[in-house]
């Protein structure tokens, strides 16, 4: 399974979203702002939010890619059992690299590994 994204890694529905919005643990850089949640499910899920303010739908479908590949390649260094809700800060000429750098960055500082709730 590390190499695909099933539905079970996603935030789908809208009240996953707004508790995930509502939430204390937040984190934010110059690339990304991170709203993070204990989940209970013992797995990381990604919720992706991309604002009308990327005018162009090319580029914020460029934005929702590269944070779920980032995402992918990443999930193990994730602390399990956290929903990640993240909004793109940057978008002008993002790279895979940049994103997947904020995107761990942002997740430990937001959900320590020491914080995993119990499954």
């Amino acid at each position: 399974m590390p190499n695909s994204f099933p539905k079970l890694l996603r935030l789908t529905r809208r009240d996953e979203f707004d508790q995930a919005f509502a939430s204390a643990h937040k984190a934010r850089d110059p690339v990304l702002q991170l709203h993070a949640r204990p989940n209970g499910l013992g797995l990381p899920r990604l919720g992706i939010v991309v604002g009308r303010h990327v005018k162009a739908k090319p580029a914020r479908n460029r934005i929702k890619r590269l944070l779920r590949e980032a995402f992918r390649l990443h999930r193990e260094e994730l602390t399990p059992g956290w929903d990640y809700l993240f909004l793109p800060r940057k978008t002008a000429k993002l790279t895979l690299a940049e994103v997947a750098a904020s995107l761990v960055k942002l997740a430990r500082k937001a959900a320590p590994p020491d914080d995993a709730p119990a499954p």
